[in-house]
């Protein structure tokens, strides 16, 4: 049976009709109801952390692509990773690896209160507790973290709101006799 050969290219007109377009449309119609369902069932806590990190994509310039390939991702389970997904689920409490800002004292007993909300890690998958609790043990560990911990300076909650302060028997210098 001889091949029929395309001797102009399909008009846009043209492509709408074609059934590989026909089930794209439904997939991206039946993958919208979906979504929709689900985002329903989100508490109002659970919606805010999703558009939180659909910001945090948007304003990283990531993109599909380069989710699946893999290319932004070194290591999506790493310590560095969940450092990475803790300051993309709570911006104003924790700075990205590496970053230049100053880290500010953290509440005590953040780390329950992250594993309550929950946070998505760079594979998709959400963060155990042991995770957290690792990632956060190295946010605060560290001579910048340290020179934030002056006694009654603001500690602060994962939405950066006051917290209580720091005391006298939490900076670094009344922890070194303490080893």
């Amino acid at each position: 049976m001889p091949m029929k050969m395309l001797t102009a290219p399909p008009l846009a007109d043209d492509a709408l009709s074609t059934p590989v377009t026909g089930l794209l449309e439904q997939d991206a119609r039946s993958l919208t109801a979906r979504m929709c369902a689900l985002w329903n069932q989100c508490t109002p806590d659970r919606q805010r952390t999703l558009l939180e990190a659909c910001e945090w994509i948007v304003a990283e310039g990531e993109t599909i692509h380069s989710l699946l390939a893999g290319s932004s991702l070194r290591n999506p389970t790493g310590l560095h990773a969940d450092r990475r997904a803790l300051a993309r689920a709570f911006p104003a409490c924790f700075n990205r690896p590496k970053s230049k800002a100053p880290k500010r004292p953290l509440k005590v007993g953040i780390v329950a209160d992250a594993v309550s909300r929950g946070v998505i890690g760079e594979d998709g998958h959400p963060l155990t507790a042991k995770r957290i609790e690792r990632a956060v043990a190295d946010y605060c560990t560290g001579t910048k973290y340290d020179s934030a911990l002056i006694a009654g300076a603001v500690r602060i909650d994962l939405y950066g709101n006051p917290a209580g302060r720091v005391s006298g028997n939490a900076t670094p210098h009344s922890r070194e006799g303490k080893a």
